[in-house]
């Protein structure tokens, strides 16, 4: 291929690339990679060669999309002519990092007789194709396909060595659509489980800026007043306690607390106890384990903050479905958990004790345990106080 033609693909390569860290653009790569080859359709999509299925449907962050091709027909292929598709039969024929074309997959002169060319392709005007087999993993193919009219003739093999030279950036945008969105699916994930956490957490970056500060956090400083978490700009949140000698100390632990990741030698952190006319908090700053990022950002300390004060209410429904437990039974359990003993509890129900001790004996073994320290210890680590601040969550979210 000349260095000309070559340099004509620069925009079709630059624009691969651009859709690998945006997969809203792939469609534009797709336009664009139609209109190089002189396509009437183009399509990035899967093809299973175990049982002849397609994936031929996008979604937000999915690298199958299509040009051209009328929804119709797309829901047709996918139902059923991805089973008669003549160009699929032997796949021996398709290999990772081939071109592929219709022309040399089955013979030109058999194919106004098939199913294939009959009921799909005669009636959208299509009659050659080609394709660059990017990837096959387990029997299944993930190409990037072009089909064409008969009046335009087969692909020829200068569009070939053009597909070719596009290959490995097919190869290599792929790739990295892949991680990085799976990167971001872990991320949201995490997030999203910080959020579920009845802790208030903190990240920090090496500068002891705030990453992330997740929904607990912001409750915390909102009824406590006793912290803020200050700043217009997301990654220029800064976290500060309320009185200043206070937040000098804060200031103080959360700067050595990032500063192992700068070379300092690691260490446990440390705590430290707010105390206000209402309200107390207890903050632990942890150091995080050094862990490079890309573009240099990195959590590098955590704040864990919690109320000890605190009583966990409308835990009751969650521990019904956790452990199936009884409504009295959950009662209980709420109860032991915010600190009553077993007689405080009898009182305030009116209840004898011993009804109280079968209920807890129950209880701990439905659970799964047999000291009431163990009930509790496995309530606080467990699921349901998980699903409980998911759904605490959730409701003060609500518009009221």
């Amino acid at each position: 291929m000349s260095q000309r033609e070559e340099h004509g693909l620069v925009p079709l390569i630059g624009a691969v690339y651009e859709a690998s860290m945006a997969p809203e653009k792939w469609p534009d790569f797709l336009a664009r990679f139609a209109a190089t080859f002189q396509s009437e359709q183009a399509l990035m999509w899967a093809h299973d060669f175990s049982d002849n299925s397609a994936d031929l449907i996008g979604g937000p962050t999915s690298i199958a999309c299509t040009v051209g091709l009328d929804d119709f027909y797309l829901d047709g292929y996918t139902r059923h002519f991805c089973h008669c598709n003549v160009w699929l039969e032997n796949e021996h024929l398709h290999h990772e990092g081939h071109i592929v074309n219709s022309s040399r997959l089955s013979p030109d002169g058999k194919l106004p007789s098939t199913e294939w060319f009959g009921d799909w392709l005669r009636p959208q005007d299509l009659f050659y194709s080609f394709a660059a087999v990017v990837e096959k993993r387990n029997r299944r193919s993930f190409n990037v396909t072009a089909l064409r009219s008969k009046a335009h003739g087969p692909y020829t093999p200068q569009e070939e060595q053009q597909l070719r030279t596009l290959m490995p950036h097919l190869q290599t945008a792929f790739a990295l659509h892949r991680r990085l969105h799976r990167a971001e699916a872990l991320a949201q994930a995490s997030l999203g489980l910080l959020d579920r956490l009845p802790l208030g957490i903190v990240l920090l970056d090496a500068k002891a800026q705030v990453l992330h500060a997740n929904a607990r956090a912001h409750s915390l400083a909102q009824e406590s007043g006793l912290i803020r978490i200050k700043g217009r700009f997301l990654g220029e949140e800064t976290l500060h306690a309320t009185r200043q000698a206070d937040d000098m100390r804060l200031q103080a632990t959360m700067r050595r607390a990032v500063s192992t990741g700068l070379g300092v030698p690691i260490q446990a952190g440390q705590g430290m106890r707010l105390q206000g006319l209402q309200h107390n908090l207890h903050l632990l700053i942890s150091p995080l384990p050094q862990q490079c990022e890309p573009f240099g950002t990195h959590a590098a300390a955590a704040v864990f903050i919690s109320d000890p004060t605190a009583t966990l209410h409308e835990l009751d429904a969650v521990l019904r479905a956790c452990y199936g437990l009884s409504m009295a039974e959950s009662l209980l359990a709420q109860a032991l958990v915010n600190g009553l003993s077993v007689r405080e509890y009898a009182e305030e129900r009116a209840l004898s004790v011993h009804t109280v001790r079968v209920q807890l004996k129950s209880i701990t073994a439905k659970v799964g345990v047999r000291r009431q320290a163990d009930l509790i210890r496995t309530i606080l680590n467990g699921p349901a106080v998980l699903q409980r601040s998911a759904a605490t969550h959730q409701n003060s979210m609500r518009p009221r």
